[in-house]
Order: structure tokens, then C-alpha cells, then sequence
């Protein structure tokens, strides 16, 4: 069976906005030459000061990042490497093209940061290293302190995914781990300048966060580390090497990553060149211009996506009463699926989330749910969410789907599948601005009995 008029409308809204939060056009807009200068946003560099340009794209929009540079800065490229995630990769003229694993890190991401690493070193004072950041960089760019190493790191990261963890405090444990994050890359590149753009894929945009902070200063500390991995209620499972390196740190055996006003990052700069709020934008505008009337989420989801479902069903209650006819609820975030020691099936937090919305609103004609994540993938798997709608739990039964085992297993994408429909799949999509939900109805006014 076919979607909804309204399951359909909820797919339109979500292109439009993935076509608004390009990553390239967002490079573009605020990466420019004029007047002799490189200029991107309240910085300009002198272009004839500077003598080299080394050019780092990192993370799943990569390509489209570096192939949004001007040609003016092109012209002065001396190095060009873009690392990207496995399936992602294509040829963009003058740049090398690495892959790498996500969500765990792998050895070809080791090799790629030992690249990195060796290049930066090479610059000079008169040298420009322009570096573009796009979501799940962390993993891609991967370089663990020798007293860890990658085994334990991806234990450590496999840990840390299964318990739900948000991403702010992931990278605060990774930029202590790390031989490039937490500033550390700009560290290594000094004293040449550093320009970095980053594509926003966190709450808040906060810099350190994105990517892991490679080129910006961070403000957390190693007990801070320990702290999340306590509330997480892991640490007494993090590897032992994990244990001892950070302990030996909060006793001040290990130096600190760089903080706000060192000196070794005078020359550094970042901004925030899109991000969540941009795809927010583009969604009610594309909605608006359907005829739907919208209302937009005033902060970002978070918590468990179990939580989530009893506050979107009482949305999509208030909306139907309100009697305005066909209305979109835009949110936007990362939610968490705590899958305890790992599942016994397939998925990601936005096809779990859409299979437990598809059971919520079982047998209602006048609902559809869509959550997906805008890199084109949602968790370890090549579907980027789900697209529900209130016909959708009968099709999956009498495709022979149990879905309370789907759910208890944390299978989605199998159960989800199994109606041509339901998954969302779009490939990759040269952006990541984290998840995008949008719950539709049609009001009483719509003809609603």
C-alpha cells in the first residue's frame, strides 16, 4: 500500500530541508575571497601573506565541504585530504580521498589521523591550514593515546553508544583519549594559522563538541571524563587502560588538553558555518509553503526516544482538538536509545523511535510520523529513519512482523523493511545536522469525524 497524502507531505518536508542544510552551499555562504582577503565571517586573512594552504575536510559531508572552497585559496592548496565515512567517498578534484569507519572508529581511521597529523606538522608560520568539520568526525579521525590504543578505544565506543550517551559528553571523554581532539590538531599545526568551519551536527553548536574540538580549545577536564562515564554507568566496564589513563590524569600525572587562552592557539580560528536550527527553519518554510500550518519544538529533543512517544502522542492530541485542519509539529535533536548490552538486532534511534510511534498511533487515519537523521544514515545501517503513519502497524503484521520483539530487540530496521514504505532511505546527502521529526495531523477541520 502506498503512503498517506500526509505520510508523503512529511518526505517532501524533509528533502526540502536536507536540500536547505547543504553543507556546501552553508561553506559557500560564509567561506569568501574579496579585497585581497580570505573571509569567513568577522575574520579576514591577508591572501598574499600566505605562502601555503593545507586543507582538511573531515567527517560525512566532507566532500561537499571541500568542494565548496573558493578557487582563490584552491590555487595556494599544497595538501587537500577529505576523510569520510565508508560508502561515502567521492573524487573531488585536487584533494585526497580517505575512508574510515562509523560510529566505531577502525585502523584506516588511525591511518588517516597519522596522515593528518604528519601533513599539519609540516606547515610554517606563513602557512594557512583551513580545516572543514562535518558531524561524526570523532569517530573517523581517530588517534588514541598509546596507553589505550584502538582495541580498548572500541570497546570503549561500542560501551558508550549502547548506554545512550549523548554526544556532548562522548566527546568530552574521547578529547581525553586522544592525540588529536580537544584542540590538540591545531596544537600540531602551530604556528601556522588555522581556520576552522564546522557544519553542526550538537545542541547549542558548541565547538568542542563537534567532531571532537581537533582545532579548538577545550574547556573540560579529565575528571570531567570520569563523570560522565560514571552517570552513564559504565566506568566499572571501560577497559582498564581507559580506567588508569584518566585517573592518572585527574591526579595531574598527564597534561591537560589545551584550554581557553592558551597561547599555542592564538592563531586558531572556528565558526559554526550551519547547523540544527538551519534544518528547523528550512522544514516549517517547506511545510508553510504545503499549506500546512506548523509549529516548531522551542528546544531540542533529548532523553530516552521512549520518553518521547507519550509527549508526541499528547502533541498530536492538542493538535487534532485545536481544530485547524492539516498541522506540522518540527522538532529536532538527538535522542537516546539505551540498548544495555548491546541488541540482538538492527537499527538506529530514529527507525526505533518510528516503530514505536507506528504502534502509538495504530488504527488513527488522520496522523503520519516521520524521524530520520540527515546524514542519510541512522545508526550502523543505510537507512537514514522511518516514515509511519496510522496504517502502518497493521501492513508490518500482515507482513508477518512481530513488533514487540522488533522493539525489545532493537530490530526497526528489519521490522521496518519489511513495508517498502516505512524505511526512509535516501544515500548519503553531503550534510549532517542532526535528526529531524515532524509529526503531522489533520485537525477537525479537515473533514475529521
Amino acid at each position: 500500500m502506498a503512503r498517506t497524502p500526509l505520510a508523503e507531505d512529511l518526505v517532501s518536508i524533509y528533502n526540502e530541508a536536507l536540500k536547505a542544510s547543504h553543507a556546501g552551499e552553508a561553506v559557500g555562504a560564509r567561506l569568501q575571497v574579496s579585497s585581497g582577503a580570505i573571509r569567513a565571517g568577522r575574520r579576514a586573512i591577508a591572501l598574499d601573506r600566505v605562502e601555503r594552504v593545507g586543507i582538511v575536510a573531515i567527517g560525512k559531508a566532507a566532500p561537499a565541504m571541500a568542494e565548496a572552497v573558493p578557487e582563490a585559496i584552491r590555487e595556494k592548496m599544497t595538501f587537500g585530504l577529505i576523510l569520510t565515512k565508508e560508502g561515502y567517498a567521492r573524487p573531488v578534484d585536487g584533494y585526497e580521498v580517505r575512508e574510515a569507519g562509523h560510529p566505531i572508529p577502525n585502523r584506516a581511521s588511525v591511518r588517516a589521523a597519522d596522515e593528518v597529523v604528519e601533513l599539519v606538522s609540516e606547515l610554517s608560520e606563513e602557512d594557512l591550514l583551513l580545516v572543514l568539520i562535518s558531524g561524526k568526525a570523532s569517530a573517523l579521525l581517530s588517534s588514541p593515546v598509546r596507553a589505550v590504543g584502538l582495541n580498548d578505544t572500541i570497546e570503549l565506543t561500542q560501551l558508550m553508544l549502547n548506554s545512550g550517551m549523548d554526544i556532548g559528553r562522548m566527546n568530552v571523554v574521547r578529547s581525553h583519549l586522544s592525540n588529536v581532539k580537544g584542540g590538540r590538531l591545531a596544537v600540531t599545526a602551530a604556528p601556522a594559522s588555522v581556520l576552522t568551519l564546522a557544519l553542526s551536527d550538537v545542541v547549542g553548536d558548541k565547538l568542542p563538541a563537534i567532531g571532537g574540538g581537533p582545532t579548538v580549545a577545550d574547556p573540560s577536564r579529565y575528571r570531567d571524563a570520569i563523570s560522565a562515564l560514571k552517570k552513564a554507568l559504565i566506568w566499572d566496564k571501560t577497559p582498564e587502560s581507559v580506567q588508569d589513563y584518566l585517573q592518572a590524569g585527574d591526579r595531574g600525572e598527564l597534561p591537560e588538553s589545551p584550554k581557553p587562552g592558551d597561547p599555542r592557539l592564538s592563531r586558531a580560528f572556528a565558526a559554526v558555518v550551519g547547523g540544527p536550527k538551519t534544518l528547523q527553519r528550512a522544514a516549517a518554510r517547506a511545510a508553510r509553503q504545503m499549506g500546512l500550518r506548523v509549529r516548531c519544538a522551542t528546544k531540542p529533543v533529548d532523553g530516552p526516544v521512549e520518553d518521547l512517544v507519550e509527549k508526541y502522542m499528547a502533541r498530536a492530541g492538542s493538535m487534532v482538538r485545536s481544530g485547524t485542519g492539516r498541522e506540522v509539529f518540527v522538532a529536532y535533536g538527538e535522542p537516546t536509545v539505551n540498548m544495555g548490552d548491546g541488541p540482538a538486532g538492527k537499527g538506529g534511534r530514529s527507525q526505533h523511535l518510528a516503530l514505536l510511534m507506528a504502534k502509538a498511533m495504530a488504527g488513527d487515519e488522520h496522523m503520519a510520523f516521520l524521524s530520520a537523521g540527515t546524514d542519510g544514515t541512522d545508526g550502523p545501517t543505510d537507512a537514514a529513519g522511518g516514515i509511519v503513519d496510522g496504517s502502518t502497524l497493521a501492513k508490518l503484521e500482515a507482513a508477518g512482523v512481530d513488533v514487540d520483539k522488533a522493539i525489545a530487540d532493537y530490530d526497526s530496521y528489519t521490522a521496518l523493511g519489511s513495508d517498502s514504505e516505512a524505511r526512509l532511505e535516501t544515500g548519503p546527502t553531503d550534510t549532517n545536522v542532526t535528526d529531524l521529526h515532524l509529526l503531522a495531523v489533520e485537525g477537525k477541520t479537515s473533514g475529521r469525524k
